[in-house]
């Protein structure tokens, strides 16, 4: 009895030692399919109300709810009369008020009729798009998304109709001038859309929805659909994964940091440097992969994403296989840089619990080694992407992954 009580003791703290990150999950899914919506860039910002608009019986059920058909009646009602503000795209926005209402919908029906949400909440676990809300109670789990979406809406709304609310407006705003006339026009346009495709079936986030998608599109960001599916953007790669013995290697993969051109060229030479680092890291043999990360970023409106000027780079200039490298064409900072990392890695069979190589250069190390980083990680993302981070070498450094980062950001259109 003794013995099973000193090693019931030794495990406990066998476990309260291990680094808090989620990879331990149960969730998400690594063989998870994703449901087709009616587009990539609602699929991407808005899972969530893509799998209300599709799984089986719930669109039937949200309909027929009196408390949301109030909701979307009333959002109806704001657009078709002008006389009461209903060229205003604000009219769209979900209040306070109207987000705890859904809340409050979502917890009664999923009481009362809980068959139509079990499918809904296994693929909302099983995709990962939710993990930071993924050890909530099914009620809160679900309501914490949908204010997550919600605020997502509002955000675009607000971004892509008066400029308001941009966390970096300098490379985030529309690529046209939103006070025009050219442009106020172009919404009522949608707003004008959106009130032809008025019918009794519509569920309540719908009219937002399309508006907020809308904009999106007219503003010319729509960078979050521009490369998928992911799977044959880096198709060479994800099947020489399935090859790879990875006991031959110290890392599993290398992560190659962007750097933004200032002016017109195609690729920094910062980035050409990082680039060079990283391949003679490859060829002594440290990872099998390379991913190189950076979207389309700087100058503003540049039709060239960092990431595949870097792959092109390497595979041209530097000689290295273009099947052991890897685009993340979407980040547009350090913080969704290694994010972004990590959600490559988990997609595509890349071993997630071992550590992953990060290369760039020293000064910029420094930032991501110091508390600044963590600080911004936290507030941008709510968590940091990679736990215990260790510095080996002036120009790079490994770290955990942290599978919380599969997590959608609704506050980050561009790369959600």
């Amino acid at each position: 009895m003794h013995y099973l009580k000193n090693c019931f003791i030794t495990c406990l703290l066998f476990f309260a030692l291990l680094p808090f990150t989620y990879s331990q999950s149960v969730y998400p899914d690594p063989q998870y399919k994703f449901v087709a919506g009616p587009g990539t860039l609602q699929d991407r910002n808005f899972y969530l109300f893509t799998l209300l608009e599709r799984l089986p019986g719930l669109p039937s059920l949200l309909a027929k709810d009196s408390s949301l058909q109030a909701l979307r009646n009333q959002y109806k009602q704001r657009i078709s009369h002008p006389v009461s503000n209903g060229e205003n795209p604000a009219v769209l926005l979900f209040s306070d008020a109207s987000i705890q209402q859904v809340s409050s919908a979502f917890t009664r029906l999923l009481q009362q009729n809980p068959a139509p949400f079990v499918r809904l909440l296994r693929e909302m676990r099983g995709s990962g798009l939710f993990e930071l809300h993924a050890r909530k109670s099914d009620g809160e789990f679900l309501n914490a998304a949908w204010k997550d979406a919600a605020d997502g809406v509002n955000y675009i709304i607000n971004a892509y109709t008066n400029g308001t609310g941009l966390r970096y407006p300098v490379i985030d705003s529309a690529l046209l001038y939103v006070h025009s006339p050219a442009y106020k026009a172009g919404v009522q346009h949608l707003l004008a859309q959106v009130e032809e495709k008025d019918r009794q079936d519509d569920l309540f986030f719908q009219p937002s929805l399309q508006l907020a998608l809308g904009l999106l599109t007219l503003s010319h960001r729509d960078e979050a659909a521009r490369y998928e599916p992911m799977s044959a953007t880096n198709g060479d790669a994800y099947r020489q994964i399935k090859k790879t013995d990875w006991s031959k290697y110290p890392y599993p993969v290398m992560l190659i940091l962007g750097a933004s051109p200032v002016a017109k060229e195609v690729l920094s030479e910062t980035g050409k440097s990082r680039c060079r680092t990283g391949a003679g890291l490859y060829q002594k043999g440290l990872a099998p992969f390379i991913i190189v990360s950076g979207g389309h970023v700087r100058p503003v409106g540049t039709p060239y994403s960092e990431a595949v000027e870097m792959k092109k780079y390497l595979v041209n200039e530097l000689k290295i296989p273009a099947a052991a490298v890897m685009i993340d064409p979407y980040a547009r900072h350090t913080t969704t840089n290694v994010r972004n990392a990590v959600r490559i890695a988990w997609r595509s069979g890349i071993p997630v619990n071992k550590r992953m190589l990060c290369v760039s250069d020293a000064m910029h190390l420094v930032y991501v080694t110091s508390p600044l980083f963590k600080q911004r990680c936290m507030t941008e993302l709510g968590y940091m992407p990679a736990a215990d981070i260790e510095q080996t070498d002036l120009y790079y450094l490994s770290f955990v992954p942290d599978l919380r980062s599969l997590q959608v950001n609704t506050f980050d259109p561009l790369d959600p």
